[in-house]
């Protein structure tokens, strides 16, 4: 065989050769594998750092027990606690919370809708869901439930109507979520026209009983 054929059958290259399937790594077990949950984000943890943060605070332990009242997970309550100490925050929130589920049961109830856009919440805390041993199934007939929920919507509008209106606006304004009371952990204009006009609707609301 002459020295052209020897030139025209060539060796192959190592590196044309098909690469090797990578091995896939066996799962961890036992005290290894509680050890990498562990490591894990808590998605609850994550909710309460971000709140920390939208309060200013560090992401500490003691900062996200702290975050776990009900009112940082909406930015009303957020502003109330960024403008009040803890005492004037505490009645400032329960008036709006009542007053809030007031506006809301009105709505579902006579209106028979919705105040709020159906929507995934960032910040909504995982719960489990669970009986417990003090609930007590509504036993109200549909015309009491209406009926009742007239009238807590009569008694709040009353208390609203003690306001000036540039107060009452200031109050919805947030309310209906129309402005943002908090950024970057400071209370806004809109913040402090809202927390102002809950301080005063709490005047006609202690008088009311």
């Amino acid at each position: 065989m002459g020295k052209g054929d020897r030139r025209g059958k060539s060796k192959k290259s190592p590196l044309d050769l098909p690469g090797l399937a990578p091995t896939p790594r066996p799962k961890k077990r036992g005290k290894a594998r509680m050890a990498e949950i562990s490591q894990e984000r808590d998605p609850q943890r994550t909710v309460l750092s971000t709140r920390a943060r939208m309060m200013g605070q560090e992401d500490t332990v003691q900062n996200r027990q702290n975050m776990r009242s009900q009112a940082l997970g909406e930015a009303a309550g957020r502003a109330i606690y960024l403008a009040c100490d803890e005492e004037e925050a505490a009645k400032l929130w329960s008036i709006y919370a009542a007053f809030t589920a007031t506006e809301a049961r009105y709505a579902k109830v006579v209106l028979c809708k919705s105040l709020h856009a159906k929507g995934t919440r960032i910040e909504m805390m995982p719960e489990r869901f669970e009986t417990r041993a003090d609930d007590k199934p509504d036993l109200r007939s549909e015309d009491e439930r209406h009926r009742d929920a007239v009238n807590d919507w009569m008694r709040w509008r009353g208390y609203i109507g003690w306001l000036r209106s540039d107060q009452q606006f200031g109050l919805f304004e947030v309310v209906r979520g129309r402005v943002e009371p908090v950024v970057e952990a400071e209370l806004t204009w809109a913040g402090e026209r809202f927390v102002d006009a809950l301080r005063m609707l709490a005047v006609p609301v202690d008088a009311g009983g």
